[in-house]
């Protein structure tokens, strides 16, 4: 039942939330498009209706081929390309559709349940805590979230969870297709999501593990198997060399990927461990409860986490802890480590954390399966209840609200209101100098007849005569004073100054 209320939970509304920020640079890049462009060839001061901007920007079309794709791409290299390319083939298959590039999200994270049991059966062989880690995973309010996002985070969850069961099955099974397989999926994560490279080298601290403690190799049904350390290498050299024509793109653009990705240099108001509290909480329980440090969800789900390693370390396999430590502790490392040292807010980013979290939910999903079999069972029972009930609640919750906590209130929460408002109106014309990625995140809230006037930031409009209603949608302070010359500007009820009407 918690399988099939997780899967619903994933399609549905699927097509009624904010597509915001982010999601619209996914698009445009799959349309073929860099931000550069879209501003040279639509920030002009013309007139642009809705439905000619999104088609032509938002959506593949013949005007862009593949390869304008994989340009747009490469000015990005940060964000690795298997998604997009998958999304633009989806999208010119199926139709051109907000619903139909966040069901290809869904349909690839779906594949992460059969993954995580599979994950679960080589780490343990019972199959009662593959049966908990899937039902975990299925209703967990940030998987479900992030599986309804037109963004690669789906993809790179299947991948993570893919090539670590691959990895423990071609140690188990120490043969040349069973390192080839690994090798293949150490390539899909790579080229899923560059972050994969952390998952790869705990991987090689595992086996390193395996190598300094001689014939304590992975322990399963009364065998042990010997350290997989050649396997591991040639697999690596696989899927690296895979990944080589996408490594040349990041190497020859690595200023872009520097400039890009500058942002997470900057401090986060607020007391890290807080962030990671809160981050850690909201794999199970989600109801935008925020990092006060009041909150007992985020001491309560750290409780969780660290018993459940210390029940794994003390009744568990010590090749299985070693394991999960590993997934967790790296990427928690590459994250918390720099945040530290140097400043910034990686470790903040919660969708950063993926591999961690899946590894806490392993062994969360260990502590609860093997209670299932034991007499204390029903002592453990009200847990496997509360976080059923909680995973339940918080998507419920969350599947009501357009935007939520992960769409950047700061970038979206007015959207609706502000598209209400336009879309009630008599041939409106809306005037902006805000960046694209803002513009069409609003555009896809709006009827395809409403006109735009897309100024870059030094220009003034012309503001033709022929609207009834023009408004000003989150205009630069330059424009504004630019415009309170002519005319008033009265803020429109609901939008936080979000817009602007002009009357004379």
């Amino acid at each position: 039942i918690l399988i099939v209320l997780g899967i619903l939970f994933r399609f549905y509304n699927l097509d009624r939330k904010v597509y915001w920020y982010d999601e619209t640079m996914t698009s445009m890049r799959v349309s073929g498009y860099t931000q550069t462009e879209v501003i040279q060839s639509a920030f002009t001061g013309n007139i642009i209706t809705v439905k000619d901007f999104i088609s032509q920007y938002q959506y593949p079309n013949s005007s862009k081929s593949i390869n304008d794709t994989l340009n747009a791409l490469a000015g990005n290299p940060e964000h690795s390309p298997l998604y997009y390319l998958m999304a633009r083939w989806w999208l010119q298959l199926w139709g051109n559709s907000i619903l139909m590039i966040r069901l290809l999200s869904v349909l690839i994270g779906l594949l992460a349940l059969p993954c995580i049991y599979w994950l679960s059966w080589e780490l343990f062989g019972l199959v009662s805590v593959s049966w908990v880690a899937v039902a975990l995973l299925a209703i967990s309010p940030f998987h479900v979230l992030y599986a309804q996002e037109a963004r690669e985070y789906s993809l790179w969850t299947v991948t993570i969870l893919f090539a670590c069961a691959a990895f423990l099955r071609g140690i188990r099974v120490q043969s040349l297709p069973s390192w080839g397989l690994y090798g293949m999926s150490v390539g899909l994560a790579l080229y899923s999501h560059p972050f994969s490279v952390f998952v790869l080298i705990g991987h090689g601290v595992y086996i390193l593990y395996q190598v300094f403690f001689q014939g304590r190799g992975m322990e399963r049904a009364g065998k042990k198997y010997p350290d997989g350390w050649g396997g591991y290498l040639f697999s690596l050299v696989l899927g690296v060399g895979l990944f080589v024509p996408w490594l040349v793109v990041v190497v020859s653009h690595f200023s872009r990927f520097v400039e890009n990705t500058a942002s997470v240099n900057l401090s986060r108001e607020g007391f890290l461990p807080l962030f990671w509290g809160l981050n850690l909480s909201r794999i199970f329980v989600d109801v935008n409860q925020g990092s006060s440090p009041f909150s007992p969800l985020h001491y309560l789900c750290a409780l969780l986490a660290g018993y459940s390693l210390y029940y794994l370390y003390c009744r568990g396999s010590i090749d299985g802890w070693v394991f999960i430590v590993t997934l967790i502790g790296v990427m928690g490392m590459a994250l918390i480590g720099p945040d530290l040292i140097l400043g910034g807010r990686r470790s903040s980013i919660t969708r950063y954390g993926i591999p961690s979290y899946l590894g806490i939910q392993i062994a969360v999903a260990y502590l609860i399966g093997t209670k299932i079999n034991s007499r204390l069972w029903r002592k453990w029972q009200y847990l496997a209840i509360a976080l059923a009930i909680s995973g339940i609640i918080s998507s419920s919750v969350s599947a009501q609200f357009p935007v939520w906590w992960h769409k950047s209130p700061s970038k979206s929460r007015y959207n609706p209101q502000v598209a209400h408002i336009l879309n009630q109106s008599h041939r409106p014309l809306v005037i902006t100098d805000q960046i694209p990625g803002i513009i069409f995140s609003l555009s896809h809230l709006l009827h395809p007849n409403i006109h735009l006037q897309l100024l870059s930031k030094s220009s003034l409009p012309q503001i033709p005569n022929n609207f009834t209603n023009i408004f000003l949608y989150q205009p630069s302070p330059q424009l504004e004073e630019k415009i309170k010359q002519t005319y008033q500007l009265i803020p429109q009820p609901n939008t936080k100054s979000w817009l602007l009407k002009l009357t004379n």
